[in-house]
């Protein structure tokens, strides 16, 4: 066979060859923009689950001191009705004081499970983010790879004799990627016990109230 024919003939496998890799190219880039896509959409839906956490827990510690002022209040109620000697009427007020608590020591524990899952959404999001920056690096390096590999494909197909064509873009990236690593939740958080409830909770209440009052008293 003629030299010139041998090298016609080796340009056009060079050239089917480059093709080939410019084949896989593409389909790499689609397969990275796709996944791309759905990370930034995942990122968007933590996020938002994020703020609508944080939201729920302000509005819960809100609750909380609100019912603090409530039980304070309460409480002075009980301490004013010893004062006076209306047994019924303090009573009432100790009931009050004792469904207060209950309903703060519910909110507590609520508390603490917001914060957690604020944690989660938070440290989630931050996975996401860094994720995608690695993806889209990953894409800027293979679409420029790929380009340039046309490019010299191009080139080389132009001239005589035999092409030397760059390592595929597609195996370029790869070799990229595997350079680059990724890392991979909520904390646990101890809470209060509440006291040990007596037949009438409500009692524990007016005893600590007449305890007050008493030490008042002698302070005077």
């Amino acid at each position: 066979m003629p030299d010139a024919l041998r090298s016609l003939f080796k340009r056009i496998q060079d050239g089917m060859e480059g093709v080939a890799d410019a084949v896989l190219g593409e389909r790499a880039e689609r397969l990275l923009d796709s996944e791309i896509r759905t990370v930034d959409d995942g990122l968007h839906a933590a996020r938002g689950d994020h703020a609508a956490a944080k939201a729920r827990r302000i509005a819960n510690e809100r609750r909380q001191a609100e019912l603090a002022t409530d039980i304070a209040t309460a409480e002075a109620k009980v301490e004013s009705a010893l004062r006076q000697r209306r047994a019924t009427q303090a009573h009432a007020a100790a009931t009050d004081v004792v469904r207060l608590q209950a309903r703060r020591d519910e909110l507590v524990t609520q508390g603490r499970d917001l914060a957690a899952q604020e944690h989660h959404f938070a440290h989630a999001s931050e996975q996401l983010e860094g994720r995608l920056r690695r993806l889209k690096h990953q894409l800027d390096i293979l679409r420029t790879s790929n380009s340039l590999q046309r490019a010299q494909a191009t080139v080389a197909r132009r001239q005589p004799g035999e092409a030397t064509y760059p390592e595929p873009a597609f195996a370029s990236a790869q070799r990229m990627k595997r350079r680059t690593g990724g890392p991979s939740v909520a904390g646990t958080i101890k809470g209060e016990t509440s006291a040990a409830a007596t037949s009438d909770p409500a009692q524990a209440v007016l005893a600590r109230a007449q305890k007050r009052i008493t030490s008042s008293a002698r302070k005077r």
